[in-house]
């Protein structure tokens, strides 16, 4: 069998994931750079069959791969820009062995740094395919280079489809699942879920949570640096129905969305927004920032929630009220929220992936 290297950053569940599901269909060596890091829980990273370039054991593994690439027929990229990864295509490069990148997405400036679009021409030209998670990272590798034929869309996703329900939730089991996670019943929840850091831009959005009538509930979910910074707008400002959960693990945290009504996401900028395909999995309707890519390709105004300007948090909080308001309105986009990402699953994305890997291996 034909041999697959696959390097990645760090050991994210949807990477994993995916690398696990190709390990059944091809001899796969995966390397991950490091372990943790980007202020997330520890207990987020999956922890696998998979070598640690980071750890003496896994820099041998890999320094003995590099040494012997020849033996691989193809080399696949999930984090093209580092520079363990850029030393390791310009190998390929330099002994003719295909190689695949990936984009989960990108909100793309007018203006880039010479230098580094240069390099990424470069890297993104010479792949024998690119990965892309919708239309942002399609024009993402075109315009450093890629022609279209070798551009392959996936549905980007945590989800398998286990986890997507076959409807929302109905008003006994949303009642039930709150008695148990020992949330208020009488109110409409909004759940954001996230990291505790400034890019979120949670605390602006608490704020403005003051002007909200007390029948609305915002649930954070989440850990990070800035919980401190929230707990204390929240006490400053007298805030009384602002909830600060802790960190979840995923069964625990498709609870906490399926007891809410509604996902929040004020986001100053995600690369994708995976949280946005679980809580449409869960029939929720999503209020998102438009620096969230995920919202950008999935959310369609009106439909299965809305797309507000960065920044605007009292509109935010507005279309949260107006959905809430208009029972219909709630139903359909619950019920539509489920019919959006239902394709969006693993299964799907890693049947992609091993279409085109069968295509360059042959």
């Amino acid at each position: 069998m034909k041999k697959v290297l696959i390097l990645s950053i760090y050991p994210a569940p949807y990477r994993v994931e995916l690398f696990e599901e190709l390990k059944r269909e091809f001899n796969t060596n995966v390397f991950f750079e490091s372990f943790g890091g980007d202020f997330r829980e520890t207990e987020w990273f999956s922890k696998g069959n998979y070598h640690l370039i980071d750890t003496d054991e896994g820099l041998k593994t890999f320094t003995s791969s590099i040494k012997s690439i020849k033996s691989y027929s193809l080399v696949a990229f999930y984090d093209f820009t580092t520079n363990t990864s850029i030393k390791l295509i310009l190998k390929c490069i330099f002994k003719k062995i295909p190689y695949t990148v990936n984009c989960d997405g990108v909100m793309m400036s007018p203006h880039g740094n010479p230098v580094s679009d240069l390099i990424k021409k470069f890297l993104v030209s010479h792949a024998s395919a690119c990965f892309a998670s919708g239309e942002s990272a399609k024009k993402y590798f075109l315009r450093y280079g890629a022609k279209e034929k070798n551009i392959h869309i996936h549905t980007f996703s945590t989800l398998h489809s286990c986890d997507i329900s076959e409807r929302p939730q109905t008003a006994a089991e949303k009642s039930a699942l709150r008695k148990k996670l020992g949330l208020p019943d009488d109110k409409f929840i909004s759940i954001a879920v996230g990291r505790f850091i400034p890019l979120k831009r949670y605390n602006e959005f608490i704020t403005e949570w003051r002007n909200m009538p007390e029948t609305h509930l915002l649930l954070l979910v989440g850990s990070g640096p800035e919980e401190e910074k929230y707990r204390k707008t929240i006490s400053d400002s007298h805030i009384k129905n602002v909830i600060i959960e802790g960190f979840h693990p995923k069964e625990e945290l498709f609870e906490f969305y399926k007891a809410s009504d509604l996902f929040v996401h004020p986001t100053s900028y995600d690369v994708w927004g995976l949280v946005v395909n679980e809580a449409l999995a869960c029939g929720l309707p999503v209020v998102s920032s438009d620096h969230c890519v995920s919202a950008l390709e999935l959310i369609v105004d009106g439909k299965n929630g809305y797309k507000v300007p960065m920044g605007d948090d009292a509109l935010m909080c507005e279309r949260i009220r107006s959905i809430s308001a208009d029972k219909e309105l709630y139903e359909n986009m619950g019920s539509a929220a489920i019919e959006t990402i239902k394709d969006y699953t693993v299964e799907n994305m890693a049947e992609k992936h091993a279409c085109v890997f069968k295509t360059l291996l042959k």
